[in-house]
């Protein structure tokens, strides 16, 4: 039977990680940076529950760190499949990804000069060719529309209306010969704005 696990977005809105598992296959829906005070930034430190090389797929809902941030740490630990998003969120993830391991390299170099890291010298959450290495994983899904990564998983993309190539994913998972659909809205909506398209959040069901 299909499973899902919550590997961060629980109790805290940050850190967005969602697995998925059916028939040995494990999708693993958003994996974002848990952002905050110390308690939460120390979450990013931690082994994933699962380990990164078991994961087989990752597919992104838009390229927010709190969703995307952890890509590099999850490819430096063992993650070896493709991570399926849209033209433009791969786009924005060049540029957030890159500029994300700069800021942690300052931070690692100040602390290291400052002498208030527990590692000597300080290390940053990941470094710039770690990024190299994740933005060459990126595949392509498309905007709107349908995605099949697998026997097991079907993927149909939704305006989220949020920023630029925003997304809602609709998961199809296939078991047995009976289909599953949930819906991972990643998050929605902004009003007003010249480039998004407003979207009203409809009470929908997560099963179907």
């Amino acid at each position: 039977m299909a499973r899902i696990t919550f590997l961060g977005a629980a109790g805290t809105v940050t850190g967005s990680k969602y697995l998925v598992e059916v028939n040995q296959k494990r999708l693993l829906i958003d994996c974002g940076l848990f952002q905050g005070g110390d308690e939460l930034s120390q979450r990013n430190w931690q082994k994933l529950p699962q380990a990164p090389a078991t994961i087989d797929f990752v597919a992104l809902t838009h390229a927010h760190l709190d969703h995307t941030g952890y890509l590099p740490r999850l490819v430096s630990g063992g993650f070896r499949g493709p991570i399926f998003a849209n033209a433009t969120t791969q786009e924005l993830c060049a540029l957030l990804l890159p500029d994300s391991a700069h800021l942690m390299e300052e931070d690692a170099e100040h602390a290291t000069r400052h002498g208030y890291s527990s590692h000597k010298p300080a290390l940053p959450l990941y470094a710039q060719d770690q990024v190299v290495a994740t933005l060459k994983k990126f595949a392509s899904m498309p905007r709107l529309g349908e995605c099949r990564i697998s026997p097991e998983f079907l993927i149909r993309s939704h305006d989220a209306g949020h920023i630029l190539g925003s997304s809602s994913l609709e998961l199809v998972i296939t078991e047995s010969a009976k289909n599953t659909t949930i819906l991972f809205s990643g998050d929605l909506g902004r009003y007003d704005q010249v480039l998004l398209k407003a979207i009203l959040a409809r009470h929908r069901p997560m099963w179907r």
